[in-house]
């Protein structure tokens, strides 16, 4: 028995106007539930915006967007990992029959954050992301992404107090609300952990925010700050040494950005590891 709707017109069908191929086309800002695993244990329920895009051959006028997130609706319910995200991309390529398909996950995943003295502890909530990229050769490209914040003391409002003090006067140096945006590509059949770059992150630039922050917190965060005062160009300096040398990772672009408190503008730096073939300024995060 024929369905109602299968005899219904599709323009889909109909050959285009003008005879170019599309690089990508797609939807984007689609919610969708889906589970990821922990490096600590167990399973986050986590909400994610997603972006799914395919190619498209000069002689087809259009796809069935709605064919995207039925392809995907299926693995909503199995971990999200890399070898998930290439199998979606592939049977996005053979529903839709196109040769190339990039999918993007952003979402914010919790981490358990302990107090730096004071026994207290909360989760800070990442700004991550994955994106897939399956290209015509059936190459495959995975990249994870994370917005790091941090505090950032200034040295050369420290020195200026410095000089203050020696004059007999007070002066009290300034910082700003800064944040490193990372993105990276692991050497292939590769593990690494979102929480292993928090790690690694926070490990390496030590003035870390923190959501409880008690008195006695707060003075060792103070002493940390004037033993670490840091420019922007500092700050990408040490994370760019710390991912350069994390030999699981093949490459990596970083934007770091510092809230200026008595500046009007923002400070940023902006690098990459350089391989060939690699990221580079072409590249926006």
């Amino acid at each position: 028995m024929i369905k109602s709707y299968e005899t219904l017109p599709d323009i889909q069908c109909e050959k285009p106007n003008i005879h170019i191929p599309i690089r990508q086309v797609g939807v984007e800002n689609v919610e969708v539930p889906f589970k990821l695993e922990s490096k600590y244990g167990g399973y986050h329920q986590l909400i994610a915006n997603v972006s799914i895009r395919t190619s498209l051959d000069e002689n087809t006028k259009g796809i069935s967007m709605s064919r995207l997130l039925l392809t995907l609706k299926p693995y909503l319910d199995l971990p999200l990992k890399q070898t998930l995200i290439k199998q979606i991309l592939e049977d996005i390529c053979a529903n839709i029959g196109s040769k190339n398909s990039f999918m993007k996950f952003e979402f914010r995943m919790p981490v358990i954050t302990k107090s730096i003295k004071s026994d207290n502890e909360f989760p800070i909530y990442y700004k991550c992301k994955f994106e897939g990229q399956l290209f015509e050769d059936n190459t495959f490209k995975f990249y994870q992404g994370i917005r790091i914040q941090y505090a950032s003391y200034c040295p050369c409002s420290a020195e200026l107090c410095g000089d203050l003090n020696n004059k007999g006067h007070k002066g009290y140096p300034h910082n700003q609300r800064s944040f490193a945006d990372i993105l990276i590509e692991a050497y292939p059949n590769t593990l690494i952990w979102l929480e292993d770059i928090i790690e690694l992150i926070n490990k390496n630039i030590k003035t870390n925010p923190l959501p409880i922050i008690k008195r006695i917190d707060e003075q060792e965060i103070a002493r940390i700050a004037a033993e670490n005062p840091m420019f922007v160009e500092d700050a990408i300096r040490i994370i760019s040494y710390a991912l350069d040398n994390k030999k699981e990772i093949y490459d990596f672009y970083i934007k770091c950005s510092h809230e200026e408190s008595i500046h009007t503008s923002e400070a940023i730096a902006i690098n990459w590891k350089g391989i060939t073939n690699g990221f580079s300024e072409k590249r926006e995060l």
